[in-house]
């Protein structure tokens, strides 16, 4: 399977929430920026958004071993674009979490949105 036939079917599975439904209230939201460090530095992060890069996902989150997350807590995951962050989502779903979406345009559409 091709790179962009894994992020095609991560994109099927994992659904994707606007910036604008989003903005109406990014608290509900445990907020995952998959990118690295160094495009952090870079660029900034959404308020509150926890650092976890994509390649650390499944050694860093579980449904049941941390008290903030369970299966069903509502997980929003972005990046640059919108390609990792799907990826990200399809693991946490395979994992075990239930309420996962991508940020749509990923960092870029949430900078254009609130700017």
């Amino acid at each position: 399977m091709t790179l962009k036939e894994l992020i095609e079917e991560a994109h099927k599975i994992v659904p994707k929430i606007s910036c604008k439904i989003f903005a109406k209230n990014p608290s509900e939201y445990f907020v995952i920026d998959v990118r690295e460090e160094t495009e952090i530095r870079e660029t900034g992060m959404i308020d509150n958004a926890v650092n976890i890069p994509r390649g650390l996902i499944e050694m860093k989150l579980s449904p049941s071993g941390n008290q903030e997350l369970n299966a069903d807590t509502p997980i929003i995951v972005y990046c640059g674009g919108g390609s990792r962050a799907s990826l990200a989502g399809k693991t946490l779903i395979e994992i075990g979490f239930k309420n996962v979406q991508n940020l749509e345009g990923g960092y870029r559409g949430w900078k254009e949105f609130s700017d």
